[in-house]
């Protein structure tokens, strides 16, 4: 029998069998669809978020309170601390006659209340450097009003998602709002950053003076929370991190050992998330796996009770000389059709999620890498869970098979 016939012939056993066929390949379907869109998914966040970081260019470098061996640093934005500083203006100071440096400017943060016309809400507030608008103007995306100078006084820039939801009156520019007992100015509103790695939506931002005055006791006079670097155009951001880590070493009369701070590059940054989301596209890709497993098992059901109900059939092919690997040609196609297709059909479900999710604003990757794998996976599966019992058809004795009832 040419591999043609013995293809027929498997798809003709699965249409006499076609509610258990289709039962069979819906376990399939399942662990298919799962693996295409949680991968497409976790490849979309990995892919979001690098290019959020690029979007901020690779000449910046982020100093903050902590231990190195710490988890957090630049992994979350930093801009959300609350915590008590442990930098100061003279780190800022020490670190600013470094050579391959642009700028620096420091970053002071607490939570708060901010009322509007009688509501109130607590939030992030920032004192900053007016200039660090002109070095990072790519975190801090205005859209309606000015950045900050240095000349403001009670003057403040809100987030979008505090202008525009987070009172019964949408906040404009120009309005008072009140931080604490003090009233200040709106003079700008940042764009909604759509998740952004360095999300603005619920901060409010002032300059440094206003932040020193408004944090009062709260924490030192020259206390701060982050020192943002600015490298010069062709300086390498690594040695730069270097000279800043080996200075502030010996200003904070530190060691490696002891060291209580932390300096994030870019490519730092991007290499921490990027082995973060690997391990949850995996995490993800291992739960969509067990769905497979148990489809594949589903098909190993399948096609041992084929074996059983079709014993007499086999001994008849044995007997007008159909051989052992006719046989088990015969079992293996019929399981990876019901892999073939349960994977296809698994990958078109899975990419109409990933579309799907994509419109609701969770971002998914579909590549021909994923769905191609998808597909040799699902044919692979299907193959696999029918070689045992192929093999069993296979051996099966014409006499014995011919006696089967």
């Amino acid at each position: 029998m040419s591999h043609l016939d013995l293809a027929h012939y498997a798809l003709s056993a699965m249409r006499h069998r076609e509610l258990r066929s289709w039962l069979t390949v819906l376990g399939i379907v399942v662990g298919i669809a799962a693996v295409v869109a949680l991968i497409s998914v976790g490849q979309g966040v990995q892919g979001y978020i690098n290019d959020q970081l690029a979007s901020f260019g690779s000449d910046f470098i982020a100093v903050s309170a902590g231990s190195p061996k710490s988890a957090s640093g630049m992994g979350a934005s930093p801009f959300m601390s609350a915590t008590s500083a442990a930098l100061t203006t003279n780190d800022a100071e020490a670190i600013r006659g470094l050579g391959g440096i642009r700028a620096v400017h420091t970053v002071s943060a607490m939570r708060g209340d901010l009322g509007y016309r009688g509501d109130n809400i607590t939030t992030a507030i920032m004192g900053v450097d007016p200039g660090i608008f002109d070095d990072f103007g790519s975190m801090f995306k205005v859209r309606d009003g000015r950045v900050l100078s240095s000349s403001d006084s009670h003057v403040v820039i809100i987030g979008g998602q505090i202008a525009d939801d987070s009172f019964k009156t949408k906040i404009t520019v120009g309005r008072p709002i009140e931080l604490g007992n003090t009233t200040f100015r709106v003079a700008g509103i940042f764009d909604k950053s759509t998740g952004s790695v360095f999300s603005t939506d619920t901060m409010v931002v002032m300059t440094a003076a206003d932040g020193r005055a408004f944090m009062g006791a709260s924490k030192p006079p020259n206390a701060v929370d982050i020192i943002l670097v600015k490298t010069q155009p062709g300086a390498n951001p690594e040695d730069v991190a270097n000279d800043i880590t080996l200075r502030l070493r010996n200003v904070r009369h530190v060691t490696e050992d002891n060291q209580d701070f932390r300096v994030s590059t870019a490519a730092s940054v991007m290499s921490r998330i990027n082995t973060i989301t690997a391990v949850v596209s995996l995490f993800l890709g291992g739960i969509a796996a067990i769905a497979i497993i148990v489809g594949g098992i589903g098909i190993a059901n399948t096609m041992f009770m084929s074996v059983t109900e079709r014993t007499r059939e086999i001994g008849v092919m044995k007997a007008v000389g159909a051989k052992e690997r006719d046989i088990m040609e015969v079992f293996l196609i019929e399981s990876g059709l019901l892999g073939l297709i349960g994977g296809t059909i698994g990958i078109v479900i899975g990419s109409g999620l990933s579309v799907v999710l994509n419109s609701l604003g969770v971002p998914a990757v579909l590549t021909p890498q994923l769905l191609l794998f998808a597909l040799a996976f699902a044919l692979a599966s299907g193959m696999l869970s029918g070689l045992f019992p192929a093999r069993l058809a296979a051996k099966l004795e014409p006499v014995v098979a011919l006696g089967a009832e």
